[in-house]
């Protein structure tokens, strides 16, 4: 089941993106990647702000919540991420196709992200492109993540 993501939420969404990434991206980052990416499995002050300021959709099992993703109103894919027991179920493609949805009915004609080695792969399949390799740094460890574009969005399917 989709829907969209509400304050009450919070928990239960950070919980997805601690499972996503400590659990899920160990075949693309080291552990102390993973660590410096996700350190507590404690929500963090930062999330209901930032997803409170987008529009998000989660997915939902009988277990509870098994996937996230966020649009901002500048067409920046936010935050998306899908349990490892949801990982290959379509979560990540329903979720995708909402936000395609939510951003042709907000006139958006460009969308751009910044993605993860995990979720490189899914996007380039769907249209987008790499626009610049970088290397932030978490808590003095360094990450490598690509900038990425679909200028297309008017040619990708519902």
């Amino acid at each position: 089941m989709m829907r969209h993501w509400v304050p009450a939420d919070a928990e239960a969404s950070y919980a997805v993106y601690y499972d996503a990434v400590r659990h899920g991206a160990g075949a693309h980052y080291t552990d102390d990647q993973c660590l410096a990416w996700v350190p507590s499995p404690v929500v963090q002050e930062w999330w209901l702000p930032r997803l409170a300021a987008e529009t998000a959709w989660v997915t939902s099992d009988e277990h509870g919540l098994t996937g996230l993703i966020g649009l901002r109103a500048d067409g920046y894919l936010d935050l998306f991420f899908v349990s490892t027991r949801a990982r290959g179920d379509g979560t990540a493609v329903e979720l995708y196709e909402a936000l395609l949805a939510q951003a042709r009915d907000n006139g958006l004609t460009k969308l751009t992200t910044h993605a993860s080695h995990f979720l490189r792969p899914f996007l380039e399949k769907r249209g987008w492109k790499v626009v610049a390799r970088e290397v932030v740094t978490r808590m003095q460890t360094e990450m490598e993540r690509f900038e990425m574009e679909l200028a297309q969005l008017d040619n990708q399917p519902d």
